[in-house]
């Protein structure tokens, strides 16, 4: 008899799909199932046990035992939680493909996804490959709005795709790293780094983008992200908010603003300070709409520093793009940080984002 898989692994490589899991026991089945029962089968599922409390690996160990392809999986168990970022770091470390595609545990994807990103990147020689996504409702997967790609781009010089997500404030490529297929040597070489527990996907977003050579952009939906009770995104429903979770984005927002100098001199810094900016400004509108719910007080001073400017003024008054948008925000960094709150509170209440 033929060993098809063997052959299968000889004339086509090897995609790692890398997926984190922290207490996601009523979602992981319904994940697992897409990704096994993927019609492109040369694969690596990489799992990162992440210590959680509930039975989610208890799933994973199931599966892995009774499933067809169950042997594909492979299981790294953390010594200690140390978060999806790091989980995510764990697995760009520990992966063997040639190609790396991140999936979260609560989510799901198309049974053809793989392939169809694979085609393309195979084709194309892509340090990345970016696909549509649909939001979907937990308990009904009724289909909710969200951010889809419109028609396929292709990127294929230096600063082609940088110059793309740059070419003004609005987001032009999904805020996250799930639904993208990466060359991991692109990875690797680059060193990218998810650095912290809270907005880590922006950071590393802000990391990469800048160095992609060659890259296609997918209409296609491949990607389902479940919008459900308790996740990531929906905490900020709660009555009580840990304070520590609005100082973890700070603290990776300031890693964000140093890593701009990085892309001085580059024809999109203007632009790319500028979307850091708003990220950032954003973060400090979070932290005032929900200041009176936090667990322990958010001192102005905390809430001033995370206004930290990542350009200089002598950079800014030589900026082409959003030189007004950059002074206001340099100015308000400069003021007194109760001075400075009140007037992001202003601010943040005429852009309704307070």
């Amino acid at each position: 008899m033929i060993d098809t898989r063997s052959n299968d692994r000889m004339n086509n490589p090897l995609v790692t799909i890398g997926i984190p899991v922290y207490n996601v026991e009523p979602y992981v089945e319904k994940c697992l199932c897409s990704v096994l029962n993927q019609t492109y089968t040369n694969l690596e599922i990489l799992i990162v046990d992440d210590l959680g409390t509930d039975n989610s690996m208890g799933i994973v160990a199931d599966y892995a035992k009774s499933h067809p392809q169950g042997d594909r999986i492979r299981i790294i168990r953390h010594p200690q939680n140390i978060g999806i970022g790091g989980a995510r770091n764990t697995i760009i470390d520990q992966a063997q493909g040639k190609y790396l595609y991140f999936i979260d545990s609560d989510d799901f994807i198309e049974l053809d996804a793989i392939e169809t990103l694979l085609d393309v990147a195979e084709e194309n020689r892509t340090d990345a490959v970016f696909a549509s996504c649909r939001r979907v409702d937990y308990e009904s997967l009724k289909e909710l709005p969200t951010f889809t790609y419109t028609k396929r781009e292709s990127f294929f010089d230096k600063d082609a795709f940088a110059n793309y997500v740059c070419q003004d404030l609005r987001w032009h490529v999904g805020i996250n790293v799930w639904n993208i297929l990466f060359r991991l040597d692109f990875l690797r070489k680059g060193n990218f780094r998810f650095s912290a527990r809270k907005d880590e996907d922006a950071v590393f977003l802000s990391d990469f983008y800048s160095e992609i050579e060659r890259a296609v952009i997918l209409p296609v939906v491949t990607y389902n992200y479940v919008s459900r009770p308790g996740s990531i995104m929906g905490n900020m429903a709660r009555t009580h908010i840990p304070t520590k979770e609005i100082r973890e984005r700070f603290r990776a927002d300031a890693v964000m603003t140093d890593h701009c100098a990085r892309l001085r001199g580059r024809t999109f810094y203007d632009v790319h300070c500028a979307r850091v900016v708003k990220h950032k400004f954003r973060a400090v509108c979070v932290a005032l709409r929900h200041r009176k719910r936090f667990t322990e007080p958010l001192p102005d001073k905390e809430i001033w520093e995370e206004l930290r400017h990542p350009a200089s003024f002598h950079e800014i008054i030589r900026f082409e793009r959003y030189r007004g948008f950059h002074m206001l925000f340099y100015m308000m960094s400069k003021l007194p940080p109760s001075i400075s709150v009140f007037s992001c509170y202003v601010v943040g209440k005429l852009m309704r984002w307070i």
